[in-house]
């Protein structure tokens, strides 16, 4: 059975892993967390922890590089900062290896942010999905791979001055994450007054205009980063 890296993502707080430990027992996912790995003989998806996912693909190298949608982990900003460092040969070497990496993870969570993962969210604002990405995302469902020029493709339509603030790719991950947290927070609620309000932000403010404010996220008691919907 061979199973393909697909992406880090959040999976339902009873998720338990695939594998089976060596002790017959498989865990859960306390951070709500998990890799997903795609099973190549059936085409469906299946939640792994970091250990077991390294047990179960062909080449382990293979976990590097997947776009992770549950942490603002990296930014365009911060690759182009290390990319003006110094050092010697094999440390330059080692750096491009680890900023390639960065950059197809980038690449891949922007283009199924804008393509796929936001902009397939029942009744998003139109919009987010991008005409000029929609050959490279049908190639990439295709292939699951991004070519060099690619990368660098996605990568200048998230930095170009021309892509409006809310489709830039930490805040469309902020998006992802409130709807995910928000979702929940609903589903788990008892009807009345608070429920109801949870409902009003989702619908009205995060759906329709993709943003929430400090008051409304404290509200909804929702863990997001420090400078969510700040962009």
């Amino acid at each position: 059975m061979a199973y393909i890296p697909l992406r880090i993502d959040f999976v339902e707080p009873d998720t338990y892993c695939t594998r089976i430990g060596d002790n017959g027992k498989n865990h859960g996912f306390p951070t709500g967390t998990a890799y997903i790995l795609r099973d190549d003989t059936n085409g469906k998806e299946y939640p792994f922890g970091r250990t077991c996912a390294s047990y179960v693909v062909n080449d382990i190298s293979l976990l590097k590089g997947l776009p992770d949608f549950t942490i603002r982990d990296y930014s365009q900003e911060e690759q182009d900062a290390q990319g003006n460092g110094t050092g010697d040969s094999k440390g330059n070497t080692y750096a491009t290896v680890i900023n390639s990496e960065r950059e197809q993870a980038f690449a891949k969570r922007y283009l199924l942010l804008r393509m796929e993962k936001v902009a397939n969210i029942p009744g998003i604002q139109t919009g987010i999905r991008y005409e000029r990405l929609a050959s490279i995302y049908a190639n990439f469902q295709q292939t699951g791979q991004l070519s060099d020029d690619e990368v660098r493709q996605i990568i200048n339509i998230e930095k170009s001055e021309k892509t409006p603030a809310i489709y830039k790719s930490n805040h469309l991950l902020d998006v992802y994450t409130a709807y995910i947290q928000l979702s929940r927070r609903i589903k788990r609620t008892k009807p009345g007054n608070y429920k109801d309000m949870l409902i009003n932000i989702l619908n009205v403010h995060l759906l329709q205009r993709l943003t929430l404010y400090p008051k409304q996220i404290s509200a909804a008691k929702l863990k997001l980063h420090p400078q969510a919907f700040k962009s």
